[in-house]
């Protein structure tokens, strides 16, 4: 690649990389999508265009000094795009190691630097590129990897993995290859291979996060399609999917139940507390529900204080399973009263337990039979929970 002119090469990256950190900054400040990630983004294509050097406006600084910048500089940028990925997918994982790698390498250069040793910087350098963009590519795997179908996944990962790779493969030259000490002291410019290699995997790092911050505004827009805005609850429209999916898998042995929930007196929350109070029981209410519920169980609001759960069952007939987990959602809520402007109003709820019907393909069966037995526990002194103990037959009518 004799042919390619790599001052201009360079000149390239760090145009696309101030150019990449300007966008991400608009993203972040201006349009508010993906903030905190957006603005380590565009600290880390600010820190490569550092790592780059400035060609001629460093002729003349002391080896150390130019090593320092452009090695520090490395590590920075690294670091940054390892806590832009964990941002992106919500990792829950604290930094700790990602600081323990960053200290350690920074300690490492320093004392290579000071041994004057031509090649310690980059070797550590090398070998904490490698390491960081090893973590990115778990984290993104972790991430995305049964959440996308598998060539997405891979597509998104795989320039993260080319970081890690180049990170090794050049630490073996450092190592292997005659020559690097002196290259390094005569501060000759790279490759134009190596010059246009970096410049793509930095422009393929960005377009996978770019993909990913893509794929977040959709799950975010699915997210608020699907749920109910005031308690974040499914919506009618969504538990009615949900329930039809569990009919579907109804056929192949895989029971659920539904547990009918319905707001004690709500009418007088609102009458005496005013409208604003109501709101606040609702979201108290679903907060305290989905304590109690699994990750597989669905609740969702069926409209005013009505909700329902659906709860997938080991065993398909199992009714004493649903039950307990309705007394337990009953008793939390009573035991936990509702803190508003000073006063605690105890909310209670009524609940009413039945199993699906075969071959009711939008499980309106099931939800009758759930029904009827929360406004059997309403008519029994509420704050209760009523089981559809007699089925009248396993299988929804012709």
């Amino acid at each position: 690649m004799d042919f390619l002119d790599i001052p201009t090469v360079l000149k390239a990256s760090a145009l696309f990389n101030g150019m990449a950190a300007l966008a991400w900054l608009t993203l972040a400040q201006l349009l508010r999508i993906a903030p905190r990630a957006g603005r380590l983004m565009a600290a880390a294509h600010l820190a490569r265009v550092v790592s780059q050097g400035c060609g001629d406006c460093m002729a003349g600084w002391p080896l150390p000094l130019r090593q320092a910048l452009s090695e520090f500089a490395l590590l920075a940028c690294v670091l940054l795009l390892l806590l832009a990925v964990r941002r992106m997918l919500r990792s829950r994982q604290r930094p700790r190691d990602i600081a323990w790698i960053g200290g350690v390498g920074g300690v490492a250069l320093g004392a290579g630097l000071i041994s004057g040793v031509a090649l310690a910087p980059p070797l550590v350098s090398a070998a904490a590129v490698a390491a960081l963009g090893s973590m990115a590519v778990r984290e993104m795997w972790r991430g995305i990897g049964d959440r996308l179908s598998r060539p997405v996944a891979i597509g998104i990962t795989l320039p993260f993995a080319a970081l890690a790779l180049m990170a090794l493969v050049h630490g073996a030259e450092l190592l292997l290859v005659p020559g690097w000490e002196a290259r390094i002291r005569e501060d000759q410019l790279p490759s134009a291979a190596r010059a246009v290699l970096w410049f793509v995997v930095t422009a393929a790092i960005t377009l996978s996060l770019i993909a990913l911050m893509i794929w977040r505004l959709i799950m975010r827009i699915q997210h608020l399609m699907h749920r109910d805005p005031l308690t974040l609850a499914l919506n009618r429209r969504a538990f009615a999917q949900a329930l039809a999916d569990a009919q579907a898998q109804l056929q192949r042995g895989r029971g659920f139940a539904l547990v009918m929930m319905d707001i004690d007196h709500f009418k007088q929350v609102n009458d005496q507390h005013g409208h604003p109070a109501g709101d606040a029981a609702l979201q108290h209410c679903v907060r305290v529900w989905q304590a109690g519920l699994r990750d597989v169980d669905r609740l969702g609001r069926l409209g005013g204080e009505e909700f329902c759960a659906l709860l997938p069952l080991a065993v398909p007939d199992d009714l004493a399973a649903p039950a307990a987990v309705a007394e337990r959602l009953r008793a939390s809520l009573a035991a936990q009263p509702l803190d508003w402007q000073g006063t605690a109003l105890r909310l209670t709820a009524s609940f009413g337990v039945a199993l699906p019907a075969v071959g009711d393909g939008q499980g309106e069966v099931g939800m009758a039979r759930a029904d009827a037995e929360l406004y059997r526990a309403k008519a029994d002194g509420r704050n209760r929970v009523c089981v559809a103990t007699h089925l009248d037959g396993r299988t929804a009518p012709p």
